[in-house]
């Protein structure tokens, strides 16, 4: 059970001045000339700051402050000019001050909003929810004034939501939300900045980094989210409790999703697979173009992008051709006729691989002769290139074409397979 609140200290002369702004049904002249006082100092508030707007985009940070405090406090000192002259009369007076009170505090409520955008620099949509959270905070603040005097005002704030065992009231709601705007733009700071430190850290390999960073983000976030739940006045105990039935279904539901995080996480740390690797994966090869916790993509040799789900890489085999070093064998073979000079066919094989840029020297290239048949004798070169990325049968081709040229020169004769 809540205890009572205790009772609201009152302003005597804020209430004298309230009690004089409700009988606007006894001075109809009076009540038009303020609004239209208050129209006006508005409508050329916004006007001139729609003109000078445009003159600070070479100023951001001007420009924040701009956006935020030109218009209301231009307003406000129009609107102080006939109260201080006392030119409308006592109720006019007193109208016009509860219209002052009301921009005061919208500038009073505004300036957080300046802080934290000149701070934190949200992205345009969290800036608009940054923007739009200010009035509501302002709204809220100024309905609280009026809540005690008008019954529907009051059962308005005392209105709740009930979902379950879960209350939430008006005033939480916007609390909640306004709040939970706050939150959520400092949580896209703090989470920008930890990836940039962690981005940035010399003891860390490019997976270490890659999983601390997601790591982060998701404590970051679900730290707000505890946050905003606080702040809307969301019991936790019972959240917890809807939370873990949501939870054995998504669970259930989506264990396949959830064991490829957990699967990308491993493979992170683990480090058995690298961006830059070349991998045959689940009938796929090629170079790993990109990781993340969920997936990792390969580029085959044939242009294609594969995404893998990282479960594949935990449950199954990998051929990693890249894990100790980047350095591949491949092979060109030829078939001569039976009598051929193979000692010559060999050292041209081998002249032929030398002369290929991509071929390395070390280790060193060897030819072979791997079988001999009644259609003649199979001769093979093996030799290793360090960027299979790059293809691996234009550079066997080009073997082929140099080693066909000096076997015709030679008299050298291919057998028919």
């Amino acid at each position: 059970m809540k205890p009572a609140a205790p009772d609201p200290v009152v302003d005597p002369q804020l209430e004298q001045t309230l009690d004089t702004v409700s009988s606007v049904s006894a001075h109809p002249v009076q009540a038009i000339v303020v609004l239209a006082l208050v129209a006006a100092a508005l409508a050329l508030a916004y006007y001139l700051k729609r003109r000078l707007r445009p003159r600070l985009s070479a100023r951001p940070r001007l420009r924040i402050v701009f956006d935020y405090l030109f218009a209301p406090v231009l307003a406000l000192l129009l609107l102080l000019i006939p109260q201080a002259l006392n030119l409308i009369g006592e109720f006019g007076s007193a109208a016009l001050a509860v219209v002052l009170l009301a921009l005061w505090l919208f500038v009073l409520l505004r300036i957080p909003g300046v802080l934290i955008e000149l701070l934190f620099r949200p992205t345009p949509l969290l800036k608009v929810l940054m923007r739009t959270a200010t009035v509501l905070a302002w709204a809220m603040t100024v309905l609280t004034i009026f809540g005690d005097r008008y019954p529907r005002i009051g059962k308005l704030f005392a209105s709740e939501l009930k979902v379950g065992s879960i209350a939430l009231n008006t005033e939480d709601a916007v609390a909640g939300l306004v709040m939970g705007v706050v939150i959520v733009i400092v949580s896209y700071w703090a989470t920008r900045t930890l990836d940039k430190a962690i981005q940035h850290s010399p003891h860390l390999a490019p997976n270490h980094i890659l999983a601390l960073s997601r790591i982060a983000a998701v404590l970051i976030w679900v730290v707000a989210l505890i946050l905003i739940f606080t702040a809307s006045g969301i019991n936790l105990t019972a959240l917890a409790a809807f939370s873990g039935a949501l939870g054995i279904g998504l669970g259930l539901g989506l264990q396949k999703l959830a064991a490829s995080y957990i699967s990308g996480l491993i493979v992170l740390f683990e480090q058995s697979v690298r961006v830059g690797d070349n991998i045959s994966v689940g009938g796929f090869s090629g170079r790993v173009t990109r990781m993340s916790v969920r997936y990792t993509m390969i580029r085959t040799r044939e242009g294609i992008e594969a995404i893998v789900p990282n479960d594949s890489l935990t449950a199954g085999t990998i051929v990693n051709q890249s894990w100790s070093d980047r350095n591949v064998r491949l092979a060109a073979s030829v078939l001569v006729k039976s009598g051929s000079d193979t000692q010559a066919a060999r050292t041209i094989l081998l002249r032929a691989v030398a002369a290929q840029p991509r071929a390395l020297r070390s280790p060193e290239p060897h030819a072979y002769v791997t079988g001999v048949t009644d259609k003649g004798i199979v001769l093979e070169a093996h030799f290793w290139v360090a960027d299979i990325e790059n293809g691996q049968h234009n550079v066997i081709s080009d073997i082929y074409d140099a080693a066909l040229a000096e076997f015709h020169a030679q008299g050298i004769e291919l057998a028919a397979p």
